[in-house]
């Protein structure tokens, strides 16, 4: 923009000695022209007053141009500047600085609002005025005659002039335009940052539990879905997590619903101290609990769980245990999504059964895989009662072991 206070409105629209040469030529406006104008100035030095007062009176008869014109002061200045325009008509010099005092009308008219069709019309009013003071001239002439060749140069000229006008108000448009244009770009942009962030945040209240801060049911299905084709695609195992809580029923029935919050939030705490960030934690709702474990081997997925354990009863007080259900499948061999979580799920049960007979954290594991006929095949892994009493060697496969709350 500031390139443009740098220049005249001559050189912005390109124009120069040549270019108003050639317009001339266009109209066929000669030399011919310019003497039969010259040769009117005496009528219209004596004339001009009268037909700048008639133009403005029949002007401020609209009432769209009055409210543009809107005082006394304007209106005032408007006649002056007209009256110097009428005169200009037949000055006999129609060069650059003609040409420039054009530019700067089209330019006003443009800051004004006045519209091309009003200033066109303005046009045909003027000539109607100066034809009829030309052709008044010539019927008092002794003796009378036409006026039609004069009148026939006005009409050029007044043609012409209209053409720098509307090119100097077209350009000022066009000048707005991109103003606007920066305007609204500047303004989408930042809308569409405002709009990002909004977004973003709308999704993670969409997508995330309140109480606990992990991911809710729905965000569970879509994240289960992608991490299953992900693995498939790349040859990897994925385990599920399926974890209910044990005696959280009679906190809620006995010192109500809020600190069963309590217990909620602090198992969600420690869910997410617990996963590593590639993992996927989610509320699957109520007490039930489903961590996503990506490129995850059944014996790492209990690791997690013993460090989830580990990590609630140091940070917890409360007379609460879990069920744990994990279930791997692939590298090499899938199964769907529901086959894996309904088989999470019923080794959660498994495992839940298995605390009637002894309290504690229990976690039961399996890996699934699906023959090539569609039969779901299952590979037992080791099936645990977990104690949190540190291990002194390595574990032997399917050795049940206990672990009791902390208060038991």
């Amino acid at each position: 923009m500031l390139k443009y206070l740098d220049q005249t409105l001559m050189e912005q629209l390109q124009l120069n000695h040549h270019e108003i040469e050639y317009r001339k030529h266009l109209f066929d406006f000669t030399d011919e022209d310019v003497a039969r104008l010259v040769s009117c100035k005496p009528v219209i030095e004596d004339k001009v007053e009268d037909i700048v007062n008639e133009f403005y009176r029949l002007q401020a008869r609209k009432t769209e141009v009055a409210s543009i014109i809107g005082d006394a002061d304007t209106l005032a200045r408007l006649h002056g500047t007209l009256r110097r325009y009428v005169r200009d008509l037949v000055g006999g010099q129609y060069g650059m600085d003609y040409v420039g005092s054009r530019l700067r009308v089209g330019k006003v008219h443009r800051r004004m609002s006045v519209t091309p069709k009003l200033y066109m019309s303005s046009v045909r009013l003027l000539q109607s005025l100066l034809d009829r003071a030309l052709d008044d001239w010539g019927r008092q002439a002794n003796p009378p005659r036409s006026m039609a060749a004069e009148k026939a140069s006005l009409h050029k000229l007044l043609l012409l002039d209209a053409q720098f006008v509307l090119d100097a108000y077209i350009d000022c448009f066009v000048l707005d335009v991109d103003a606007a244009k920066r305007e609204v770009e500047a303004y989408a942009e930042e809308f569409e940052i405002r709009n990002a962030e909004q977004t973003r945040h709308l999704r993670e209240l969409s997508t995330r539990d309140s109480l606990t801060g992990l991911y809710n049911h729905r965000a569970f299905y879509d994240f289960l879905d992608r991490e299953l084709a992900v693995a498939e695609r790349h040859v990897l195992p994925l385990s599920l997590v399926c974890l209910d809580l044990d005696g959280f029923k009679v906190i809620n029935d006995t010192m109500g619903h809020q600190e069963g919050d309590c217990v909620l939030a602090a198992v969600g705490m420690a869910i997410l101290d617990t996963v590593r960030k590639i993992d996927i934690p989610c509320r699957y709702g109520g007490d039930e609990f489903c961590l996503i474990l990506p490129r995850t081997h059944v014996a790492p997925a209990e690791v997690v769980c013993d460090r989830l354990i580990e990590c609630f009863r140091a940070n917890s007080d409360h007379d609460v245990s879990f069920s744990i259900g994990v279930a791997q499948t692939g590298p090499h061999q899938f199964v769907g999504r529901d086959t894996l979580l309904r088989q999470a799920d019923m080794l959660m049960y498994q495992a839940k059964e298995r605390r009637r007979a002894t309290p504690g954290f229990n976690v039961q594991s399996q890996t699934l895989k699906e023959s090539a006929d569609g039969d779901l095949h299952t590979v037992m892994a080791d099936v645990d009662l977990r104690s949190t009493a540190p291990r002194s060697g390595p574990r032997p496969a399917a050795q049940k072991k206990i672990i009791h709350p902390t208060n038991s």
